[in-house]
């Protein structure tokens, strides 16, 4: 009696597959305790819910089809993914007492330290860019309300 064995193949894609099903699910679950209405009178919940359905739809068919092909391997330093963790936590942390703009500029400044090869300048460069064109979006563009700078 012969026996298949069922091998999954671990790359990048099936991690950002499983990442898009996770937020997915996430953002469906959340998106249930607005209502869902008709596609002629839709309620504030529908495209959320749409939206999330859409987004475990690609996730599963990105970690179906990274199955298909030949597998990589994958580079994982903890080093860096600390890095990237803890610009997010200061990004959060700074983000009601400094500012849109200064949170920005740190949080892309301590992450781009994950990346060896940009040099300082280009640190700076682009968390200038980042902080700018975040700053221009959310507050000039879609008028959200949080500071821009300190006080």
């Amino acid at each position: 009696m012969s026996m298949s064995k069922l091998t999954l193949k671990v790359n990048h894609e099936l991690f950002g597959g499983l990442l898009l099903i996770g937020i997915g699910a996430y953002a469906y679950y959340h998106g249930q305790q607005y209502a869902f209405g008709s596609l002629a009178r839709m309620g504030p919940g529908f495209l959320p819910q749409v939206l999330s359905i859409v987004l475990c739809a690609m996730g599963g068919i990105l970690a179906v089809t990274s199955q298909l092909k030949p597998s990589s391997a994958i580079d994982l330093q903890l080093g860096q993914v600390l890095v990237v963790a803890a610009s997010m936590a200061l990004f959060a942390l700074l983000l009601r007492p400094a500012g849109l703009a200064p949170a920005a500029f740190v949080g892309v400044l301590v992450s781009s330290w994950a990346d060896r090869e940009i040099t300082w300048p280009g640190r700076i460069t682009l968390a200038l860019v980042v902080a700018t064109l975040s700053s221009l979006i959310f507050i000039a563009g879609l008028g959200m309300n949080m500071p821009l700078w300190w006080g």
